[in-house]
């Protein structure tokens, strides 16, 4: 017996855990249906991570505060984690959804996340960019002979096999249409 209370009371704690991820402040006593509210956030939080591959990523750390009656709707990211506030006028369904899906989806992509992206984007520009004759000259770069390039089988080794790097490609010759 005394193991099925302990059992609910983890079950009462952990739900309200997941309650207190989601703020409602409603000082004019809108009309707003706060469980339709808390099973949209769980569901928006779950649909996130589904998408995302991420299981819990989102549980316990995903932060959102809801303000009804502001005249000026909008949302804003509060801190670097991406947790956020979302001000609407009226209770509003559609826009609570695509608000807190952007913020979850901004709490995926934390700072350490976003630090990863932009230096493999810059990598990947920098290794892709055009770069004129006169500025290999002048950055002293030998400029490579076509026959230095690899095979074309090796090129499509390459563009198949994503992970490869550094495998370049020369200008495949256009094959007759028939």
């Amino acid at each position: 017996m005394l193991t099925w209370h302990r059992t609910a009371v983890l079950l009462l704690l952990g739900t309200s855990a997941l309650r207190a991820q989601l703020t409602i402040e409603n000082p004019r006593k809108l009309d707003a249906p706060e469980p339709q509210i808390q099973a949209l956030f769980r569901n928006i939080t779950r649909v996130v991570e589904s998408e995302f591959h991420s299981p819990g990523a989102l549980e316990d750390k995903f932060r959102v505060r809801l303000v009804l009656g502001q005249a000026k709707e909008r949302f804003t990211i509060d801190d670097p984690q991406g947790n956020g506030t979302v001000y609407l006028g009226n209770w509003n369904e559609g826009k609570f959804a695509v608000s807190t899906m952007r913020l979850a989806i901004q709490h995926l992509l934390g700072p350490d996340r976003q630090k990863k992206m932009l230096e493999e984007i810059v990598r990947r520009t920098r290794e892709t960019a055009p770069v004129s004759a006169a500025q290999l000259r002048k950055e002293g770069i030998p400029v490579t002979p076509p026959d230095a390039f690899p095979s074309p089988d090796a090129c499509v080794a390459g563009i198949a096999n994503a992970p490869l790097r550094g495998n370049s490609c020369s200008p495949i010759r256009p094959v007759p249409i028939r």
